[in-house]
């Protein structure tokens, strides 16, 4: 497809898809403890659900996503997103913790068309407009993960929680349509075979420090997002404040602000180079920490932290996601892997250290972990040259 005839409606359309199918992975955090209740099962033990469909996104990338440099990309999201269909019902019928975890896995490893779409995006837009674009489609994968909460967290107060999956899926087969009418295909432009296409993510892996700096960025800043998220629900039903998962899913809508900046730092990274655009991001997350540390006990402090660490992460998504796309077509699906495997096997580490460190020393301990995590994130955004942050490495590719 010509660059120059990508239709406005069809990024939009992307950017929409990206949030209703990355939304299924974030549903279940205000509904911890009415799962929880639901299944008989612990706080704790409940809180770790969410660490499963971080470990299954990262299967999931880890399989899926290379498979965009060696097969039309059409193909591959519209079985991915159909796939993903039957795995939110599996979750609505789930009978036990047990089965649960095993389906929020499933569902896990089929959430990757949100990573798939802003790869193929990036083929088929200019190298000019590709920094914006990245943010149009962050926008829309971070207002999903917001509003996800947000919805799931009324939908969950006044029905129950298996409701919002059956939903899930009815949103996500309506999407499936859309996109089999709307979709343009592409040309694949490597031809590994898939068991040497896997084999050579290693071999990016090395030749490319940009994506490492970006994945340990992301992961760690990514990571504390989603300790804030899975503890929310939590701080909010301690006798401090006596609110419920509609409150929790409220501050969704509030954070989802953060996410409408994405364009803005897509456009910062394409002029001033996504380097400053990620320091900027990285920075915005320690701070919100750090004022949820001192003034979390107010609901003030957390409304205040919440539109800082949104946008920080917003802001730190689409500048690395900027670096990693100036790196070369034909291994783009395989940056995309490295990338969002860092991303999720931080959150995945992240979700179980929340839970643990939630049952120990509560809304403190978050924080201090929240912290570390995010002074790591900033001291990797310092750490990396300048040069290589503007595209100035140039790839080498695994073939």
């Amino acid at each position: 497809m010509n660059t120059k005839e990508v239709p406005k409606g069809l990024i939009t359309l992307l950017a929409l898809v990206c949030g209703v199918s990355i939304a299924s992975g974030y549903y279940a955090q205000p509904l911890l403890g009415d799962i929880g209740r639901s299944l008989g099962v612990s706080e704790a033990h409940a809180g770790a659900l969410p660490m499963f469909t971080q470990i299954g996104i990262a299967i999931g990338a880890l399989l899926f996503l290379p498979l965009g440099d060696i097969v039309n990309d059409r193909k591959l999201i519209l079985a991915m997103i159909s796939a993903h269909v039957g795995a939110l019902v599996l979750v609505a019928l789930a009978p036990s913790a047990p089965s649960l975890t095993w389906a929020s896995a499933l569902m896990g490893v089929t959430t990757i068309t949100p990573y798939l779409l802003p790869a193929y995006a990036a083929k088929i837009v200019g190298h000019e407009q590709r920094g914006h674009v990245t943010g149009l489609l962050a926008r829309g994968i971070f207002a999903g993960i917001l509003l996800a909460r947000t919805a799931s967290g009324y939908i969950g107060h006044y029905t129950d929680w298996r409701t919002v999956y059956w939903i899930a899926a009815a949103l996500m087969l309506f999407m499936t349509a859309l996109l089999a009418w709307r979709l343009p295909p592409t040309v694949p432009r490597s031809d590994l075979s898939y068991p040497r296409l896997l084999a050579s993510i290693w071999t990016v892996f090395r030749q490319q420090p940009v994506v490492r700096y970006a994945a340990a960025r992301q992961g760690l800043v990514f990571g504390a997002f989603n300790a804030f998220w899975i503890s929310l629900v939590f701080y909010l039903e301690t006798p401090r404040f006596h609110m419920g998962s509609d409150v929790a899913g409220l501050f969704g809508v509030i954070g989802a602000a953060g996410a409408f900046a994405a364009p803005l730092f897509g456009k910062v990274a394409d002029k001033r180079g996504p380097v400053f655009a990620v320091r900027l991001g990285t920075g915005s997350a320690l701070l919100a920490w750090v004022v949820m540390a001192l003034f979390g006990q107010h609901l003030a402090g957390l409304v205040v932290g919440v539109l800082l660490l949104d946008l920080g992460v917003t802001a730190s998504h689409v500048s690395n996601q900027t670096m990693i796309y100036h790196l070369g077509q034909d291994i783009r699906g395989r940056v995309s892997t490295i990338y969002i495997l860092g991303i999720f096997i931080g959150a995945a580490v992240m979700s179980g250290l929340t839970a643990w460190v939630w049952s120990l020393w509560a809304w403190h301990g978050v924080s201090a972990l929240g912290i570390a995590a995010t002074v790591l994130a900033v001291a990797v955004s310092f750490a990396q040259q300048d040069q290589a942050g503007r595209g100035g490495l140039q790839p080498q590719p695994a073939r």
